[in-house]
């Protein structure tokens, strides 16, 4: 068995925690600087720390089935079971054909569960990197070389990002617009372009030893640019406002989450924490929005002070996501169905080693 790497994990728990608060009321209420500071890097650090353990050299077909195992079953299972519920428990079927339209579409905008959109996304980046990498063997480059490709694909995916969004569609006599291409595949460039850097540079993020000095110039580049740049970062509504500054704030917004997490690895409990949830990630990202979304309009019947209530409904998220991890552990059926190939720590690993 491959040893883990520590620092890896903690990353992924900072990341799916960030997600976590990304969806909660403080964030989203009037889309201020906490939304441009989180929003600017956590989606790009999730497809980032996936190229780290990518295997290109991976036969195909076993690459694809296991993507398709722990990303794209965890995927359909959920939006299935939800749409037979919503429609069972609330009759709401006049829209039936448009909701399974979305579940295969698979594109946010389309779905009832919105940030479900990542895992076919990350399934489709995941085959097509692999395909660029085999076809140009551009792994055999030097980092400048690999660098320069990979931003040219950057700049084709930040020019056409709003090409696919909002198409006119006739859907039984009536107007509609499709968001999207198909997974996602729109956004494909960019987030690929992260995926195939996280691959290139793996070496060097594995390397567990922290620097106090990369963290104190990699926050101050970090909280500097958002200082003094207003642009605004979120793929699953086609929004990358600059092809520089947006590509600068996400990256040093990942670099300073490793570099934390290097930091956090030497301190056991912290570990331990920020680790479990990045070995239960993703669990946690399928199950915590609704958690937290419904908690909230339950708490804010009986309080009007929204920032308490989101503070509480956020631990809530956080606290009844372990529960529905633990659950999932347990049961056989929902362990296959939730990343049966993570077996070293269950059955929610979003981004196994």
């Amino acid at each position: 068995m491959k040893e883990r790497v520590a620092h890896i994990d903690i990353a992924k728990g900072i990341g799916i925690l960030l997600v976590i608060f990304g969806h909660n009321w403080i964030v989203l209420n009037n889309k201020g600087e906490i939304y441009n500071i989180v929003y600017s890097f956590h989606i790009p650090l999730f497809f980032f720390l996936s190229g780290i353990f990518f295997d290109p050299y991976k036969p195909f077909m076993a690459t694809l089935k296991e993507k398709a195992n722990t990303l794209l079953k965890p995927y359909f299972v959920t939006v299935i079971v939800v749409e037979i519920l919503f429609i069972a428990f609330k009759a709401a079927n006049d829209a039936f054909g448009e909701y399974i339209f979305g579940i295969f579409y698979a594109t946010g905008p389309h779905i009832r569960w919105v940030w479900m959109w990542f895992l076919p996304h990350l399934f489709l980046i995941s085959v097509l990197s692999w395909m660029f990498l085999n076809l140009t063997r551009l792994d055999k480059s030097n980092l400048p070389i690999q660098f320069l490709a990979l931003f040219c694909l950057l700049t084709i995916g930040w020019l056409t990002i709003r090409s696919f969004w909002a198409m006119p569609y006739i859907w039984k006599e009536h107007p509609w617009k499709i968001n999207g291409l198909p997974f996602s595949a729109d956004i494909g460039l960019i987030s690929s372009f992260y995926f195939m850097l996280g691959y290139f540079v793996r070496g060097w993020i594995k390397n567990p030893r922290f620097n106090w000095l990369w963290l104190a110039f990699i926050v101050a580049l970090f909280f500097g640019l958002h200082k003094l740049t207003e642009f605004r970062t979120d793929l699953n509504l086609r929004r990358y406002d600059s092809l520089i500054f947006s590509t600068a704030l996400a990256m040093a917004g990942i670099f300073m989450v490793i570099e934390i997490s290097k930091l956090l690895a030497n301190f056991a409990w912290l570990a331990r924490g920020f680790s479990y949830f990045g070995a239960n990630s993703l669990v946690i990202l399928i199950f915590h929005a609704p958690l937290q979304d419904y908690s909230f309009d339950l708490l804010a019947k009986f309080s009007e002070r929204y920032f308490y209530v989101a503070v509480a409904t956020f631990l809530i998220a956080v606290i009844g996501s372990v529960i529905i991890v633990e659950i999932v552990n347990r049961v056989g059926l929902l362990r296959v169905s939730y990343n049966p190939a993570n077996k070293s720590t269950g059955g929610g690993d979003l981004l196994p080693q």
